[in-house]
């Protein structure tokens, strides 16, 4: 934007300069011509004053070595039956036509030469030459053309200074709304402007506030719903199809294929709505240990109906990460709800929660058969097992919202082992960490 108002200025004002050089320039010729012919017909003037009082060579000679001043050699008397005092240009024929009369400037070799008749104080008639170099009025013409130029050069190079910091303020503004808009394209919608300067641009920044707080409230309330969706349906009916299997296989097989369509239309309201990782960064922020106690008590007392043997490990202080406290609990019970659904009732269960070095680490393992295949597990979408293979993709964007990264391992139960590691609040940590990566080791 300052490029664009420089070019504009300096077009404009190269303009203006020109246009004003363009009728300068034949006024400054036609005045210039005006005052060189005039100084000729001055010259003369003397000269012939100079003549009709004394007509002696010698007095002759003195007179024209200081008239004209500054162009010695420029001027010659021709007196009648006698030699021409002075540097003499012009041809004996123009001169006798001047002398009766026809006065006028004669080309000559080099430039013009100007004859006058002048009378002698013994009344006979002398010629007066005064002579005018080629290029004179251009010679005068061109300085003052050039000074002309370089005010207009210093006129534009001016206009642009000035133009420059009379728009800083305006400017700044701009580039302010600018990089707010952008944060708020990059999902920071929490940006905001504070602009001073022009009042279009103090609107326009408070539109722009409103767009991202509209949006924020927006996304807010999807994550809301998508949390509420997820709590409320999947997990009972995780817990329904479990006892759905202790029923009687004709009855029971109706009931588990309803559940299975129900869970299926669950899973596309939540794909559909899952808030986007990050929407709401900066205002994020729950106690993951504290989220995990509160959903552990649900899902030991569902492990104790089937019976599993549930260990859940939690340090002392909080474990805070940059999620909301329903988006916490959103990647356990993606986690655990995975291993209810796809391990043998009966098979122990462990969730631990680590804090080391700047991390917040969530291990959710199993004594299952483990991932047939962990590099293609947290692909949206991908499932070995019939299912939507939205649980891990939930946990991975939730996981990568705080910077962090998601490990499949195999874990010391002899099942699968998911490690999430979250990036704790408030501890700086490099910006090119890797996202979600996979492993597969023998535990």
């Amino acid at each position: 934007m300052r490029d664009l108002l420089a070019r504009l200025v300096t077009l404009t004002t190269a303009l203006v300069a020109v246009v004003m050089l363009a009728v300068a320039t034949p006024w400054l010729w036609w005045d210039t011509r005006e005052r060189v012919e005039g100084r000729v017909m001055l010259q003369a003037d003397l000269v012939a004053t100079a003549v009709s009082v004394d007509a002696d060579p010698d007095a002759l000679h003195r007179v024209l070595a200081v008239v004209p001043a500054g162009q010695r050699g420029h001027a010659a008397v021709h007196l009648p039956g006698r030699p021409a005092v002075g540097a003499s240009r012009s041809a004996a024929e123009d001169v006798e036509a001047a002398r009766v009369g026809e006065v006028g400037p004669v080309r000559v070799e080099g430039g013009t030469v100007h004859l006058s008749a002048a009378r002698t104080s013994e009344g006979e008639v002398a010629v007066v030459e005064v002579y005018l170099p080629a290029g004179t009025v251009l010679g005068e013409v061109l300085p003052v053309l050039a000074g002309l130029v370089l005010a207009a050069v210093l006129a534009v190079l001016g206009a642009v200074v000035v133009a420059d910091r009379l728009s800083r303020p305006a400017l700044r503004a701009l580039r302010a709304l600018a990089m707010t808009a952008v944060s708020i394209g990059e999902g920071r919608l929490n940006a905001r402007v504070r602009v001073h300067g022009p009042r279009d641009l103090v609107v326009l920044g408070d539109s722009i506030n409103a767009i991202g707080e509209r949006v924020q409230d927006l996304l807010s309330k999807e994550g809301e719903m998508a949390a509420d969706v997820s709590h409320r349906l999947r997990t009972p009916l995780t817990a329904l199809r479990l006892d759905a299997e202790f029923l009687p296989d004709t009855e029971g097989e109706r009931i588990r294929d309803a559940i299975a369509a129900l869970e299926r239309d669950v899973d596309d309201i939540i794909r559909n709505v899952r808030p986007r990782a990050g929407s709401l960064a900066g205002e994020r922020e729950c106690d993951l240990a504290e989220a995990v106690r509160s959903r552990m008590g649900f899902w030991s007392m569902l492990g104790g109906d089937q019976g599993r043997q549930v260990e859940v490990d939690l340090p002392g202080g909080p474990a805070r990460v940059a999620l909301l406290p329903e988006d916490c609990a959103a990647v356990l019970d993606a986690l655990v709800g995975n291993v209810f659904r796809y391990t043998p009732a009966g098979s122990p269960l462990s969730v631990t929660v680590v804090r080391h070095a700047g991390w917040v680490t969530l291990n959710v393992e199993d004594a299952g058969p483990g991932f047939a295949d962990p590099a293609s597990a947290l692909r949206r979408g991908a499932s070995g097992v019939g299912s939507t293979g939205l649980g891990l993709d939930i946990v991975r964007h939730a996981v990568e919202a705080t910077g962090g990264t998601v490990h499949l391992e195999r874990g010391r139960l002899g099942g699968a082992r998911v490690r999430a590691r979250f990036a704790e609040v408030g501890v700086p940590h490099e910006a090119d960490q890797p996202l979600a990566w996979r492993l597969r080791r023998s535990g």
